[in-house]
């Protein structure tokens, strides 16, 4: 039946309305990019766009020894603080296992990550999901086929149907993506080479707050899961408020809500230290937009029950909760609203 349901959605206005959408979101990322290593430029004080015209190597090598002074400052600082502990050791572990110890050229990779989470591709990748998983039933209800599907002896196959579209189509269209960046990143700076090197190379700001020593392929694959299971777990939410709403206004308003719900959170002072550092880094507003202020980075310890936890392994925690709370949500539905 999920082959139904991908076939009703394509047929709809809404099916073309996602392949425009996809297609305009594949195109421009196509031609967005960070800084290259082997580019620099920057604007003076007049706002005038300043083009550094050295040799491409001669700034890449520059730009490499001003991350390994960095490090090795941060290497050689003895504080009595847990936080910067925790960063000392990574600089130091990043110093020793150093395969080379001058710059390689990471143009792909550095590319092909700052794709794989751009805050206007991920905002696009909403929009999508929101747009199909919203009406994902209202549209049923509107058209008188809910009771059609909850008079049928297969209600539930087809109501479950649903529920894993939410979980495949995001893996579908996110991996399609990233399948099509690949690709293009190919052809404009050529095959991926060095990958087995340190992520830092490709960070640009925030390198010496690594929570471990990632490779640039770790990192990779951290950031595409992380970014996978956000997209999933928006699906999810987004077919529960279609499930229990009454049209797709409602359900797209319920979507938006819990979206910006946790970024709202942080505004309320009153709410205990820990967890606004929690929410700080776990709300879905700061997720889409600073991806790399979380993917991989140390954010220190919080005391929770009297235990103290990592914060990121806390909120990927939460994460991962938060899927498992959608799909429960959505299986309460069927049960107890739905099956009524």
């Amino acid at each position: 039946m999920i082959f139904w349901e991908l076939k009703k959605i394509f047929k709809s206005n809404i099916g073309l309305i996602i392949l425009v959408l996809f297609v305009f979101l594949s195109g421009c990322m196509s031609f967005l990019k960070p800084t290259l290593e082997t580019e620099n430029s920057y604007r003076n004080n007049k706002y005038e766009l300043i083009v550094d015209t050295r040799p491409g190597n001669e700034i890449a090598k520059e730009k490499f020894d001003e991350k390994i002074n960095q490090i090795e400052q941060i290497a050689n600082t003895y504080v009595d603080d847990k936080f910067m502990n925790k960063i000392i050791e990574v600089s130091r572990d990043n110093l020793r296992f150093m395969k080379y110890r001058e710059y390689k050229n990471i143009d792909f990779y550095k590319v092909f990550n700052h794709r794989a989470s751009h805050p206007f591709g991920s905002v696009i990748m909403i929009i999508i999901l929101i747009l199909v998983f919203s009406n994902i039933y209202t549209d049923e209800k509107i058209s008188g086929v809910d009771n059609i599907i909850l008079s049928s002896k297969n209600k539930f196959k087809a109501l479950y149907s649903k529920l894993a579209l939410a979980i495949i189509l995001p893996l579908i269209i996110y991996g399609l993506y990233l399948g099509i960046e690949f690709l293009v990143t190919l052809v404009q700076y050529g095959t991926p080479i060095n990958g087995e090197l340190e992520a830092f190379r490709i960070i640009d700001s925030g390198a010496i707050f690594l929570s471990r020593t990632y490779t640039i392929n770790e990192y990779l694959i951290l950031k595409i899961l992380t970014m996978a299971l956000i997209f999933i777990s928006i699906s999810v939410f987004s077919s529960f408020f279609s499930f229990i709403s009454k049209n797709s206004l409602t359900s797209i308003s319920g979507t938006v809500m819990f979206l910006v719900l946790g970024k709202a959170f942080i505004l309320i002072k009153f709410l205990p230290q820990q967890l606004l550092i929690i929410l700080s880094k776990v709300n879905y507003v700061d997720l889409i937009f600073y991806p790399d202020r979380f993917i991989g980075i140390y954010s220190g310890d919080v005391n929770f029950l009297g235990k103290s936890l990592d914060v990121i392994n806390l909120c990927n925690s939460i994460l991962i909760l938060m899927l498992f709370t959608g799909l429960a949500f959505c299986i309460l539905t069927f049960k107890n609203i739905l099956n009524k």
